[in-house]
């Protein structure tokens, strides 16, 4: 009888670097983009980096061989962000992936759940994700409305700088 992989879900560090650029350009490119490590690199690193205001939190599939620290299946990362509208700190969860083979095994709950609790811990005022036209919306809806968030309706507008 097979035995359930070993997953465990934990804050991030430096040694991670290359597994998290790895996931957040597998995710990137899942939604047709091109992502170049070198040029994403630097800023997972600096998000690594800021833990005072970045939270980076990733799931890991333990002892698989060849893999010292497990092998990084999932990751979150939210940005703590001074709010008016919430007249304090909020945090801004901008990527939550995890790998398609390792989906529907709770790993994106608790990802989610490790936010919430450090936001709680922090004394965040809010957490805010957006949902994009290339996310599965209704898999989305139920993982964040299980977690007590809500809909709110907004238009987003972005402008790319220069880079």
């Amino acid at each position: 009888m097979a035995s359930e992989p070993q997953l465990i879900v934990r804050r991030i560090g430096g040694v991670d670097l290359r597994a998290a650029t790895e996931l957040f350009m597998q995710q990137q490119r899942g939604y047709g983009r091109d992502v170049d490590a070198d040029r994403l690199r630097p800023a997972v690193q600096a998000a690594l980096e800021d833990s005072d205001r970045v939270l980076v939190v990733g799931a890991f599939h333990e002892g698989l061989p060849g893999f010292a620290h497990g092998k990084m299946v999932g990751v979150l990362m939210m940005t703590v962000l001074v709010s008016l509208e919430h007249a304090g700190e909020v945090g801004w969860i901008e990527q939550l992936y995890v790998r398609e083979d390792y989906r529907r095994k709770g790993l994106g709950e608790r990802l989610l759940s490790t936010a919430l609790e450090w936001g709680t811990g922090r004394g965040l005022r809010a957490l805010d994700v957006e949902i994009g036209e290339r996310h599965n919306p209704a898999a989305a809806q139920a993982l964040y409305g299980k977690k007590g968030f809500a809909q709110i309706q907004r238009t987003r507008l972005s402008k790319t700088m220069a880079g």
